[in-house]
């Protein structure tokens, strides 16, 4: 079968959740106590008061692999998986040089849905979100130059709110999370539909744009990593009322996790929350800790 069309990614779904998690953690100012995003199933141990109020955050990392454009003059005799893909952006005049897309994950043997659905039920804004991360490229050279910040940069170019809890729509936050290069070299995807099988795809094209769901809907959004996590520090920074605290979170749950009724601390069942959701679905958990 030729399969000269398919471009292969220099990258695996481990580095690109290691090199998020850790940055998304990193970026958080270390002289604020007002916000912190924390790695559950890190760093939780004796920190009963991050518990208090949280926005939950659910990461499911993805390699983006790549596909050449279909000439206009050429015409496919099957239209099938990734043929698919390429007859619908031509098609819609969508931006194909090259596209960048990612699969599905298949449902796991002891898992009692699609890891997709999974996601799709936690999207739950603004009290808690959930998304695809996928890079924007498939050069591991030139997504190791994305991390190359410098030292000052680092903590006071990128700070969210540059020394203080000041209103993150001034200057600073657009110095921050908005323009933050390594974000920007990601595209996070909500799942916005129920599915009976994994035969489904995102593609998207290198700026993050030109977002398509196959079978065949153009999705229209600025969906890149770093305008997500800056409209979720937004809407947590303005709003008191939003995100969980340990019973709420606690009893949203109980719906997935058949372990709760088992442990009787809560933070416990948090974490081992998190380690099923690793284990099971590989979905990360981060909390977006806010100190009111």
């Amino acid at each position: 079968m030729n399969t000269g069309y398919k471009i292969k990614s220099e990258l695996s779904e481990a580095q690109i959740e290691a090199d998020v998690a850790s940055y998304l953690g990193y970026i958080t100012p270390f002289w604020s106590k007002r916000f912190r995003l924390i790695s559950i199933d890190e760093q939780t141990t004796g920190s009963d008061k991050l518990f208090n109020r949280f926005v939950p955050i659910y990461l499911q990392f993805k390699v983006s692999e790549g596909l050449k454009p279909l000439d206009f003059g050429f015409n496919l005799l099957r239209k099938s998986g990734l043929q698919k893909i390429r007859a619908f952006r031509r098609k819609n005049d969508i931006n194909s040089d090259p596209t960048l897309y990612f699969k599905l994950r298949d449902q796991a043997p002891t898992a009692r849905d699609f890891q997709h659905n999974i996601l799709k039920s936690f999207h739950q804004p603004p009290y808690q979100y959930a998304m695809y991360v996928a890079p924007l490229t498939l050069s591991l050279d030139e997504y190791n130059k994305s991390l190359e910040v410098s030292f000052i940069d680092r903590f006071l170019t990128f700070n969210p709110f540059f020394f203080r809890n000041q209103d993150i729509e001034m200057a600073a936050m657009k110095q921050s999370l908005g323009i933050n290069p390594f974000l920007r070299g990601h595209i996070s995807i909500p799942p916005h539909e129920i599915v009976d099988t994994s035969n489904h795809y995102y593609s998207f094209s290198r700026s993050g744009g030109d977002l398509a769901w196959h079978s065949g809907e153009k999705l229209n959004d600025d969906l890149r990593l770093s305008n997500q996590i800056k409209k979720i520090f937004q809407i947590a920074y303005r709003n008191k009322d939003v995100g969980h605290n340990k019973a709420t979170y606690i009893q949203f749950i109980s719906q997935y996790f058949d372990s709760v009724e088992k442990v009787d601390n809560p933070i416990d069942i948090i974490e081992d929350f998190s380690y099923y959701l690793k284990n099971t679905f590989n979905i990360k958990l981060l909390f977006l800790h806010i100190d009111d």
